[in-house]
């Protein structure tokens, strides 16, 4: 038994993949859940519009199917993040975290193979996250929650000043060990 909240993070390709896998985390006794939304575009026919409509009938199927707090993982590439999360507030996320880090591809150039890649952040790499906390404070419903490349105490206390309600920190956890928890 935890004596913090436990969050479950997903990640899901199809609709119906995303609200079978958060039906049956929902299910597990977790307190929260976080929806990590990424899209990868490879259908030059297909708009921005449509890829967010579809996130948002995933958000709507999901609440309708759990009951515990939904959180959603963005990415800050959509056309207008700030749109998209006033949509997404509306349909009752209950809180959004700002921003994911992605595996990126890479190839060896000498076995002309894929190089599978684990992109930490770095420090510093917060301060997207600090701008779209000050605009999308005060005018969501939802909590934000910052996250990417938070390394320190200091980081923490501008990202709590710009309107964040809590931060998310994992790179300086795997680059300094657990006690940077303390230290922070």
């Amino acid at each position: 038994n935890l004596s913090i909240p436990e969050i479950a993070s997903l990640n899901a390709i199809s609709s119906s993949t995303w609200i079978e896998y958060a039906k049956l985390i929902g299910e597990t006794g977790v307190d929260g859940i976080e929806l990590n939304f990424y899209h990868i575009p490879s259908d030059f026919n297909k708009d921005a519009k449509e890829i967010e409509d579809e996130q948002i009938e995933i958000v709507k199927a999901i609440k309708q199917n759990i009951s515990i707090p939904v959180s959603v993982k963005l990415s800050p590439n959509y056309s207008n993040v700030l749109n998209f999360i006033k949509k997404l507030d509306s349909v009752g996320v209950n809180a959004f975290v700002l921003f994911n880090s992605f595996f990126q591809p890479n190839i060896d150039i000498t076995s002309e193979k894929h190089i599978k890649s684990f992109n930490l952040s770095n420090e510093g790499d917060y301060k997207e996250s600090l701008r779209y906390a000050g605009l999308l404070f005060g005018n969501i419903n939802a909590d934000i929650c910052s996250s990417h490349g938070i390394f320190t105490g200091t980081d923490v206390i501008k990202l709590l000043l710009s309107g964040s309600s809590c931060v998310q920190i994992v790179s300086t956890i795997y680059k300094n060990g657990f006690s940077q928890i303390g230290n922070i």
